[in-house]
């Protein structure tokens, strides 16, 4: 159990009141005595039985929720993005980080109460409350992976689209061949992925994107040469931190070809 949870104060007071009956020889030597420890005992058992399911069953999937993963695992959304994930210039990062807390939810629906008469964790899934940091259910998780991942491929559309768009790639447009330029230019006025997004789509838009140089940052990164040792700093300050750092990425690159991707 978590060290907060109300069950561990209950069991710690339980705990004490037993041991010192136990070390009364009077209270100990009453007729009722072990009927009484044991009621006591049977009842903060039932209580940790009852908490325990429920933590269960907020930590863990259900049977139709264990379907949806399954089914978000294969979904064609997460599909587009792979494909797209090819394309130097996207936050492959993202994708990762999305595809771990994804896989990261687990299922388990066969627990029941007789299970935790023998044992006093879940002999399905070995779920310890205590030991797993606290979470939103995983049901809910599961429908916020849901909309992130449609959100995922809208920002992602967007980010293809301004880059295309971008007159510094205007010109690796206008040498493709036919049937590429034809694929470009239909996604820009369509501004939406085709139905049927093969690889002679990705690898015309990996063409007209490739004069872009992709520069990565992570925001831990970015925080340490913000924060500067943790010292404060006045607007002026942090602005000339962040355009120190900002040159320092940029250092021997062209300007206006460099594009920075937080991951």
């Amino acid at each position: 159990m978590p060290s907060e949870h109300e069950w561990i104060g209950e069991m710690k007071s339980a705990r004490n009141d037993i041991q010192a009956k136990i070390g009364d020889p009077d209270k100990r030597g009453t007729a009722d005595f072990r009927q009484k420890m044991l009621r006591k005992l049977t009842e903060l058992k039932k209580a940790y039985l009852r908490a325990y399911l429920v933590m269960h069953t907020k930590a863990r999937l259900g049977v139709n929720e264990d379907k949806r993963k399954t089914r978000l695992m294969s979904d064609e959304r997460l599909k587009v993005l792979q494909k797209l994930s090819t394309i130097n210039l996207m936050p492959r990062q993202h994708l990762s980080d999305f595809q771990n807390r994804l896989a990261g939810l687990k299922s388990c629906f066969a627990l029941i109460e007789q299970d935790l008469d023998a044992s006093p964790i879940c002999p399905h899934c070995n779920y310890k409350p205590g030991a797993e940091p606290p979470a939103a259910p995983a049901g809910t998780m599961l429908d916020s992976l849901d909309n992130e991942l449609s959100k995922l491929v809208d920002n992602w559309t967007q980010t293809l689209l301004t880059n295309l768009e971008d007159p510094t790639t205007q010109g690796n447009l206008d040498l493709l061949k036919p049937e590429p330029k034809k694929l470009a230019n239909g996604f820009i006025k369509k501004r939406a992925l085709p139905d049927d997004m093969d690889q002679d789509f990705i690898h015309a838009l990996q063409e007209v994107l490739s004069g872009l140089e992709k520069v990565p940052v992570k925001a831990a990164d970015m925080r340490a040469a913000l924060l500067a040792g943790g010292s404060p700093a006045t607007p002026a300050e942090m602005k000339k931190r962040f355009e120190e750092y900002l040159d320092e990425l940029t250092k021997g690159k062209e300007p206006g070809k460099v594009r920075i991707v937080l991951e």
